[in-house]
Formats: C-alpha cells, sequence, structure tokens
C-alpha cells in the first residue's frame, strides 16, 4: 500500500533516541514513508542499520537551523501529507491512523497533542505542564496551541515552506500564514510522547533556558529584539492553567499533576527570570 503520510524524523548531532523515535514511526498501523534528516555531523545511517531499520538518511555536517531540515524532508518524500517528528520524541500508537483520519475528512492541516514520555516521573509532568499545558486535548478550546502538525502538500506550495533563518520558532511562523485561511484541526489521539526532563535540576535548567530562548524566539519574529517582559507574564499564567488542565484530566495523570504542581512553580519562577535576563543579539549568554 503506498503510504498516504510521510514524515520526517529530525535529528542533530546524531540524536541517541534516534532509533526508537524511527521505530515508532515503522510500527504504526498504518503504513508511512520515512525519512531521516540530520544535521551537525555523526552517522545516524549506522545507528539505524545496526538496530535493523533500513530508510533513507540524509545527514549534513554543518549545523542547520529545524526550518532548513524541515524544508529537506519536504523535498525528500512523496506522500501528499506531511508530518515532523523530532528525534528525541516518540509518535505513540494511532499516530498516524488519526491523523489520517482528520485529512481524509478533508483537514489540510492537522495538530498533535503532546503526551509525557517518562509517566513516572514528577519532575518531566512538571515540564510537560509548564510548557504544554495549552496544547493539550483538554485545554479549553479558547485556551488551546495546535503545534506539531501535518499538512497538506500543496500548503508549501499556495504559502511557501519554512524559514530557514530561526532558530526556534518555524512551525509558529508558517502556521501564521496559514491561518486564518487554512483551519487546523486537532487529533486528540495522534499523540507524541516528548521526552521532558526528568530530574529536579535538569527541569528547573530547562525551563530557564526556556524562557530566554521563547523571548529571543518571539523578538525575531516580530523582527526586534526580546520581548522579555511580555514572554515573563507566561510564567505565572502557566501556574494556573496547569492547575485547571490536571482538573481537567482523567486519573491516574490527574494526580501525578497536582502532585507536580510546586515544581511547576519553582519552574514558572525560573521561566520567568530567564525571559527577563536574555540578552540582546551578540551578548554573552
Amino acid at each position: 500500500m503506498t503510504p498516504e503520510l510521510a514524515c520526517a524524523v529530525l535529528s542533530y548531532r546524531e540524536e541517541p533516541f534516534l532509533v526508537e523515535a524511527v521505530r515508532s514511526l515503522v510500527e504504526q498501523d498504518e503504513p508511512v514513508e520515512i525519512v531521516v534528516v540530520n544535521s551537525g555531523g555523526g552517522d545516524p545511517a549506522a545507528q539505524l542499520a545496526t538496530a535493523g531499520i533500513d530508510v533513507p538518511v540524509y545527514t549534513f555536517e554543518q549545523r542547520m537551523y529545524p526550518g532548513a531540515v524541515r524544508n529537506v524532508g519536504i523535498d525528500a518524500t512523496r506522500a501528499p501529507f506531511v508530518a515532523f517528528l523530532a528525534a528525541d520524541c516518540v509518535a505513540q500508537p494511532g499516530w498516524v491512523a488519526a491523523r489520517l483520519e482528520e485529512h481524509r475528512a478533508g483537514a489540510a492541516a492537522v495538530a498533535s497533542p503532546p503526551a509525557n514520555a517518562y509517566p513516572e516521573s514528577t519532575a518531566a509532568w512538571a515540564s510537560f505542564l509548564l510548557l504544554h499545558n495549552r496544547r493539550l486535548a483538554v485545554t479549553p478550546p479558547r485556551q488551546r496551541l495546535l503545534y506539531s502538525l501535518s499538512y497538506e502538500r500543496s500548503l508549501f506550495e499556495r504559502f511557501g515552506r519554512f524559514r530557514e533563518d530561526l532558530r526556534a520558532g518555524e512551525d509558529t511562523e508558517l502556521n501564521g500564514r496559514l491561518q486564518p485561511e487554512v483551519a487546523i484541526v486537532l487529533a486528540a489521539d495522534a499523540r507524541t510522547a516528548h521526552r521532558y526532563p526528568n530530574s529536579v535540576g535538569a527541569m528547573l535548567r530547562d525551563a530557564f533556558r526556556r524562557g530566554r530562548l521563547q523571548a529571543r524566539m518571539q523578538g525575531a519574529l516580530e523582527g526586534g529584539g526580546p520581548t522579555r517582559v511580555r514572554v515573563a507574564t507566561r510564567g505565572p499564567r502557566n501556574v494556573l492553567r496547569s492547575l485547571v488542565v490536571a482538573a481537567r484530566t482523567a486519573p491516574p495523570d490527574r494526580g501525578r499533576m497536582l502532585r507536580a504542581w510546586p515544581l511547576v512553580l519553582a519552574g514558572a519562577i525560573l521561566y520567568t527570570v530567564g525571559a527577563l535576563t536574555t540578552p540582546t543579539a551578540g551578548a554573552a549568554p
């Protein structure tokens, strides 16, 4: 059967979890056209061959920003719908089928909600809530953000490709061009499991780093310097949203989320500090 969905697995420096990412696609119920695009060097083809996985691999010695890596994946595939999976993530069972159900029903762009790859880790749940509380199926629709999209291939001809000069936020920028002309549909069962930091120290460091990254990214998208204060306000709001999301979640994850709430508060503080202390372009980090 000819695959209807292509997926480019995005890897940097031969991501150590690459095999698990690709295998999660190989084991889907629906066939999927898979390519791996790796930048920054390494030998991902050998890594996959050792695991008995044979898929096309495009690797580049130089570092490439995510938009450029995504664009290679678009050019390297032929299926009518195109998805992307970071090499440190896992496509949970039903990921392809749920996307295709929406595409076959007429959706040109289909989003995927995140899941926690480390469900026994309180720190991972804290990071999950702090970073992605607005992307869940239980998130109130008026607050929900739609990411991890698969796209009808013709959209790239109509609206252009991903920007290749952005360190992050290339999907935010493209999706902004699509809307409001193109409706984005959430496939609730197409869950993408993220490998969140699973120790307290790693989670807190990541929260600080992401506050800085978000301030820089938002500034780049708006064509200016870091948007420190506006991004910093997201920290306190995320604490409140996390409680709402936890209350709307079914057991046993509800209890896990509530136990993580003190770490969400600590992470929000560091996220806020990171945003407020973001250096300007060219300054030392």
